[in-house]
């Protein structure tokens, strides 16, 4: 099942959420110490985490190690998938969701309609500048890279692109060989598309999504499918693919060059957020702590994802995010614009938005 968000949709959410929430009379977060926070979490014994199915997955694993006392269910999918459901739940007054980690964009949408509570991290220090939004209720978890990537075998000697404006007039032989996906549904993709769209504004930037339609771009389902016709060799270049994605090919020895954009790439990020009519609170607050903390980002790291820690390095083989070259991206504001971008991404490819 699928829902629309509109604005008047999360204003009413937003209205509902602190009216559930006064009605509940939910027990208040444990503050005291972190003794007196596991112990209440443990109480609660139970935790449900609504986000990413990549990084999800591995918090879940590292947080159960540690506090095996809780139990944790997940459901995972798509980011405005899973907010959609976050929402329809929350609408029906029958919250579920405890902890967000999911993409950004997502996570900024829920805070901007009132959904999210209060968010707190003992040790911020410790956290690179990029993990602490200048706003909002939440916390950057984890980041990666949306850069350039091709098979190298499936390539061969024929021309691979250097930078975004070389699509304005792509090679002939870049014909049928590249795939793309769609912003409508991925948040690295509007991450992307939004990011030229306020870099090299419309006409430029149009340009070079004209340019996918030039040489037969293949738009396809998921960042998942764009993953796996890159490994085998079915579509060969990516318009873009995202650091996480190439870091499992390397690492299943799939002949994959990788290559930063001239111009720059563009950093995304998840987020991590506690609902505001969470059902299980301090098994919420213990689960931030604990994600933040240097051992599930340490786990994160070694899954080839960037930490948001000071004290962890990137992924091997990947320039840090403070170091790497990137496009400037005001989420925020682009987010102001989705509909905007959106259209003016179909107008410039010829694909539809769905």
């Amino acid at each position: 099942m699928s829902y629309k968000i509109d604005r008047r949709t999360l204003l009413r959410t937003a209205a509902m959420s602190s009216a559930a929430l006064a009605l509940a009379g939910r027990g208040a977060v444990a503050q005291t110490s972190d003794a007196a926070l596991v112990e209440a979490a443990e109480k609660e014994g139970q935790l449900v985490i609504y986000g990413d199915l990549f990084t999800v997955q591995i918090m879940v694993k590292s947080f159960n190690a540690a506090y095996p006392k809780i139990k944790v269910t997940t459901a995972t999918g798509d980011a405005w998938q899973i907010l959609n459901r976050f929402i329809s739940e929350n609408q029906a007054g029958r919250p579920v969701m405890d902890v967000f980690w999911q993409a950004e964009d997502t996570i900024i949408t829920a805070d901007g309609a009132g959904m999210l509570g209060p968010i707190n991290f003992g040790d911020k220090a410790s956290l690179l500048s990029s993990a602490i939004p200048a706003a909002g209720n939440y916390f950057r978890g984890n980041g990666q890279l949306c850069l350039f990537a091709w098979h190298k075998d499936q390539i061969g000697k024929n021309p691979t692109p250097r930078d975004w404006t070389d699509y304005i007039e792509p090679p002939a032989a870049w014909d049928g060989l590249v795939a793309t996906t769609n912003p409508a549904s991925s948040s690295a993709t509007f991450a992307v598309i939004a990011a030229l769209y306020q870099h090299y504004g419309q006409d430029k930037g149009g340009a070079i999504l004209k340019g996918l339609r030039k040489i037969n771009t293949e738009l396809v389902a998921s960042m998942g499918v764009l993953t796996t016709k890159l490994q085998t060799g079915e579509r060969p270049i990516d318009f873009f693919t995202n650091s996480n994605a190439t870091a499992g090919l390397l690492g299943q020895g799939v002949p994959v060059a990788v290559k930063i954009p001239e111009s720059g790439a563009v950093a995304q990020f998840n987020a991590v957020a506690v609902s505001k009519m969470a059902p299980h609170p301090n098994a919420a607050k213990l689960f931030v702590e604990h994600a933040l903390g240097k051992q599930a980002q340490t786990d994160l790291l070694q899954a080839k994802a960037y930490s948001v820690r000071k004290d962890l390095a990137s992924p091997d083989g990947l320039p840090s995010l403070e170091e790497a070259k990137q496009l400037k991206l005001d989420l925020v504001q682009a987010l102001k614009d989705r509909d905007a971008i959106l259209k003016w991404w179909s107008a410039s490819t010829g694909f539809n938005i769905r």
